[in-house]
């Protein structure tokens, strides 16, 4: 309850960090194109000719009286120059599912309604999502990892975390991708229909191809979000948006090939046209973003080891593991609580979990791209200021960020909720899911509102912290039995609708929030600034 362009993107100074933009202030006049991380030369180290930073041989850590003073205006000025890049990039993202979503949803060939193939795809992805979720943690830990690299000045750092989470994402994948072959027999030992189990496991088998490069895909876009260079997946996103739509239109309908005799008027693929297209997609975009900035810009130069073996020793393996793996436990757990709200829907009837996936898909992409953006964010400005020993600076950032994404989310609900009837039927053809769809989206709505609100703190926040352990904690005694627990005893004691379950999900995410908001209150963020400075001095 994300184009590729010239030999040198106009947008981002090829100078690396070099003439950034300054977290207290925003530089006048044009020169604004250079890395949006919001490192000051004070940030530099010294050896390179900033101060604040220890030379070799130096025991002592840099001090936040070294760093610029923090202003609201230029933290929202950095906010705003690293996240609006991250914020289109998901956007289009998520958008690209959706399409898929969309396309689905007016399929009318074949045997079945659309709302059997929009339930079929739906429960696809929904077995599909619990398998690659887990690998996906050790990308998640570069937001934090880069940013804090960055802010104590050790840069070259970033390089060896995301080597690391290139390894051990792609090693941990691959066992996951073998159920993407058993999503049937999954779906029938859950107790779906024959012909929804059929339609679920031949979507699944066209997805194989695309979770490993997408995964590495994320690794590199984290990688240069955090060092400051957001732009270039955000082009990248954009352009791949429109090649996924075209690709869907071509696969699903058979695009202009229907009104070609000479291709014999081929109609596409019908229903599983969109999981091809999404895996086309998928595997294409991370090649165009790694030829672009690795190979053509070598955007990474300044931020990379080089491919050394002796760079990867045990204490920093340890370390990235130590990061990495709780989160697997919260990714799972968080998977989880979703894909078991959509199964036990499930049991109000297959307009139910139709009606579900209508409403997901119409808020996922604004709501998925603040969420996403701000997450991000705050991952990277408070891993940043900690980094540099300012945990003053890194706990203002934070209720900053809140503040100008409770008021987003407040004007988008606000202008969406008049609309609720015309936003669904933009997802589906079938008037019945419409119906039903409409009439909970509101709830929907308030309950995203709050749930982003929750993943600021603990994707954001305890994130930058370093506090994973705490996360998984919270996903696993709050999250799940309020999420899980709570819709079960909604759905099946009660025996309520699925206007209830959604209301209910409106009051578990508040008491969630709640709960989160108590342990920042209760942070001290003096101490984990010194964590996050001894934890990049002492690799």
């Amino acid at each position: 309850m994300s184009g590729v362009g010239t030999g040198k993107d106009d947008s981002e100074s090829e100078s690396g960090l070099e003439q950034p933009l300054l977290p207290n202030e925003q530089r006048e006049g044009a020169d604004q194109e250079g890395d949006d991380l919001g490192v000051h030369d004070d940030d530099v180290p010294a050896s390179e000719g900033g101060v604040g930073v220890p030379m070799a041989g130096d025991d002592s850590l840099p001090s936040s009286a070294a760093a610029p003073p923090f202003t609201s205006r230029g933290e929202l000025a950095a906010i705003w120059a690293l996240g609006w890049p991250m914020g289109v990039s998901y956007f289009c993202r998520m958008a690209m599912a959706s399409t898929d979503s969309i396309f689905v949803g007016h399929y009318n060939g074949g045997d079945h309604h659309p709302g059997d193939y929009l339930a079929a795809s739906a429960l696809s992805d929904m077995v599909t999502t619990l398998l690659v979720v887990p690998p996906l943690a050790f990308n998640q830990v570069l937001n934090a990892l880069c940013g804090q690299a960055v802010g104590s000045g050790k840069k070259k750092m970033a390089g060896v975390w995301l080597q690391q989470s290139l390894f051990w994402l792609g090693i941990s994948m691959l066992p996951f991708m073998v159920g993407f072959f058993y999503v049937k027999e999954i779906l029938h030992l859950l107790g779906f229909s024959d012909v929804i189990c059929q339609l679920a496991g031949t979507y699944a088998k066209y997805n194989v191809f695309w979770p490993i490069p997408n995964g590495w895909y994320q690794c590199m876009r984290f990688y240069f979000q955090a060092v400051g260079k957001p732009r270039p997946a955000m082009y990248n996103s954009i352009g791949f948006l429109f090649i996924n739509a075209l690709l869907n239109w071509v696969f699903v309908f058979g695009g202009p090939f229907r009104h070609m005799a000479i291709c014999g008027n081929w109609r596409g693929l019908g229903f599983v046209g969109a999981a091809v297209s999404l895996s086309c997609s998928r595997c294409m975009q991370p090649l165009a973003y790694w030829l672009y900035m690795f190979v053509w810009r070598r955007a990474h130069r300044e931020f990379w080891p080089g491919w050394d073996m002796r760079e990867h020793t045990w204490p920093r393996t340890k370390e990235f593991l130590t990061q990495g793996v709780p989160l697997v436990g919260t990714l799972v757990f968080g998977a989880v609580v979703g894909q078991a709200t959509t199964l036990l829907v499930s049991k109000l009837g297959t307009d139910a979990v139709a009606a579900t996936t209508a409403v997901s898909t119409a808020t996922v992409v604004w709501a998925g791209a603040i969420n996403a953006m701000f997450s991000m964010v705050i991952a990277v400005r408070v891993g940043f200021h900690l980094g540099r020993g300012d945990g003053a600076a890194a706990r203002r950032s934070f209720w900053l960020a809140t503040a100008v994404v409770f008021a987003m989310l407040a004007v988008i609900v606000a202008l969406v909720l008049p609309f609720s009837w015309q936003t669904v039927a933009l997802t589906t053809s079938d008037m019945s899911v419409v119906r039903n769809a409409a009439r909970v989206l509101p709830a929907g709505l308030i309950a995203t509102l709050l749930g982003v609100l929750n993943s600021l703190c603990t994707g954001g926040v305890f994130s930058g912290q370093g506090r994973q352990v705490l996360v998984t904690v919270l996903s696993f005694f709050v999250d799940i039995p309020l999420s899980i627990g709570g819709v079960a005893v909604v759905i099946l004691y009660f025996h309520a609708d699925l206007l209830h379950v959604y209301l209910y999900g409106v009051a578990a995410a508040l008491l969630e929030l709640a709960i989160a908001y108590a342990f920042i209150l209760a942070s001290d963020w003096n101490r984990y600034a010194r964590e996050a400075q001894e934890r990049q001095a002492k690799m």
